[in-house]
């Protein structure tokens, strides 16, 4: 039986279980907006360099970024979602980690391109486990992910001026044990019994 419209609509609506994948969604598209405005504020005041030296790193982490999505879905199918989100998470936490002692160009880039490359293979493994998951909710769920996503692209761009006003490196160190974190929970949630019976994960 197909539900009102306004029950489609309704964020409680939703599976139980897929509000842990919306959230894991806000969290990445924070954790990466915020590391725009944070990367040209690091870039210029701590590593004395130009803006356009700034944007150049941006440019690295943005085609990186595209490389990973394209990665993380061709490795959904050989690895499954358990082994490519939980791993992808916690090499994205100590990417994160690693970004506190790129103390040079040189390094700053290279840890910015494999943090860029790390959080973007996440994503399409997340949204092929919904996919797979809740197939008679995958259309609305796919949406409320985007809208997490802008909502955390709006959060995190607000708080990088804030973050680097305190300092950089506890920034740095708050998103790693956040994704540390995130990957942790995700192995309690995907080790479940309920979880267990789908060969998805």
């Amino acid at each position: 039986m197909r539900l009102p419209w306004h029950r489609q609509l309704s964020f409680f609506s939703y599976p139980r279980e897929s509000y842990a994948f919306i959230g894991a969604s806000l969290v990445n598209s924070t954790g990466s907006a915020l590391m725009w405005p944070l990367t040209t504020i690091y870039v210029h005041n701590v590593l004395h360099r130009s803006y356009g030296q700034a944007g150049l790193a941006l440019f690295f982490q943005s085609l990186a970024s595209i490389l990973g999505q394209f990665v993380g879905g061709a490795l959904y199918e050989r690895l499954g979602a358990k082994r490519l989100i939980i791993g992808s998470l916690v090499l994205t936490g100590i990417s994160q980690f690693s970004l506190i002692f790129a103390k040079t160009w040189i390094l700053y880039i290279l840890a910015m391109t494999v943090n860029g490359f790390l959080i973007a293979v996440t994503m399409p493994a997340v949204n092929a486990f919904i996919g797979f998951r809740w197939p008679e909710h995958r259309h609305s769920l796919f949406n409320a992910i985007y809208v997490s996503n802008n909502i955390g692209v709006a959060l995190g761009t607000t708080l990088a001026g804030i973050l680097a006003a305190i300092s950089f490196n506890l920034t740095f160190l708050f998103n790693s044990l956040s994704t540390l974190g995130f990957a942790a929970f995700f192995y309690l949630f995907l080790s479940s019994p309920v979880m267990k019976q789908f060969k998805i994960c």
